[in-house]
């Protein structure tokens, strides 16, 4: 009888354990969730920094992760197609759905507002890459940018979202998950003020970035994008479409080309061949930041870098 207690209470223990976390799609996301989870509970990560949320393919030890955990933070279909039928099949109260929010659907539709007043001005989009079809069997304009974590705006609203659900499920831990939220608000407006400083010395410094992903960055620091080379990272540009750019590089007097860790840097390094224009490296997923309360303003400080670094020469 006691041996039986004790595997039921170990049993129960593990499942306890297993089930305390936040799982966030993309390190990021991450980021801001560790925030708030602070000495509450732990976050995980489901993606691999290496891979993308466009086209992932999830693992049996994924679709594990995605039923243990307490609370799943994703955009949606929009960003993370793949997820879609695994999502369908968790309970509700267990999954918050970011593109949902009516702050972050205003947010992009707003910013996409932005992208079509500069297609106006920069003819060299690509829009045949618009059209591209994604094997989950939908397809979305991705005209609109869902990379909202690299929204300053954003991460706020994601954290709020976060601390609501949490304190729900943990309502012990209400006072605590304020006291995160708080913190994290203090700290973002602090590393607002220092980006908008360092970024202001090169807003009028074109360049051109691998992968359309920025917009919201590049937004709320007034950066001056003249384009990208792909609208999803998984689909290389053509012949045709490179040689297009090259001449817009030259005829936009370009001062950089950002590549991004995730994909191969051949595209930039045709493009910049024969030419003065620099070639620097934006990381959207945050790939060399360290996870933990403070890493989602060090992450935004990174990307300020990775802009500033190229653009400043």
């Amino acid at each position: 009888m006691f041996k039986r207690t004790a595997l039921t209470l170990a049993l129960l223990g593990a499942t306890a354990v297993s089930q305390a976390d936040v799982l966030t799609t993309v390190k990021p996301l991450g980021f801001i969730a560790n925030a708030i989870t602070d000495g509450v509970t732990e976050t995980k990560v489901l993606l691999p920094v290496s891979a993308s949320p466009h086209d992932y393919s999830l693992k049996p030890s994924d679709v594990e992760q995605l039923q243990s955990a307490q609370l799943v933070v994703w955009i949606g279909e929009e960003m993370e197609g793949f997820l879609e039928k695994s999502i369908e099949k968790l309970p509700k109260e267990k999954v918050l759905t970011l593109e949902d929010i009516d702050a972050i659907k205003e947010l992009v539709e707003h910013d996409d507002d932005h992208k079509d007043e500069k297609k106006d001005d920069h003819k060299h989009e690509h829009k045949h890459e618009h059209k591209h079809d994604h094997e989950h069997g939908h397809n979305h304009s991705h005209d609109e940018d869902w990379h909202i974590w690299l929204s300053p705006t954003a991460s706020i609203t994601i954290a709020e979202q976060i601390a609501e659900r949490l304190s729900q499920q943990q309502p012990e831990q209400k006072a605590k998950i304020e006291e995160n939220l708080a913190n994290f608000k203090t700290a973002m407006v602090t590393k607002n003020g220092e980006i908008e400083k360092q970024l202001s010395a090169v807003k009028g410094k074109g360049y051109y970035t691998f992968h359309d992903a920025y917009s919201h960055f590049e937004d709320a620091y007034g950066l001056k994008s003249l384009g990208s080379f792909t609208i999803n990272p998984t689909v290389a540009p053509g012949a045709k479409t490179l040689n297009k750019i090259k001449k817009d590089i030259a005829k936009h007097d370009a001062q950089c080309l950002f590549a991004e860790p995730q994909f191969t840097p051949k595209v930039i390094e045709s493009l910049s061949k024969g030419t003065n224009v620099g070639v620097g490296q934006l990381d959207p997923l945050g790939e060399k930041v360290e996870m933990g309360k403070d890493a989602y303003p060090k992450f935004l400080q990174s990307i300020a870098d990775q802009f500033s670094g190229c653009l400043a020469k």
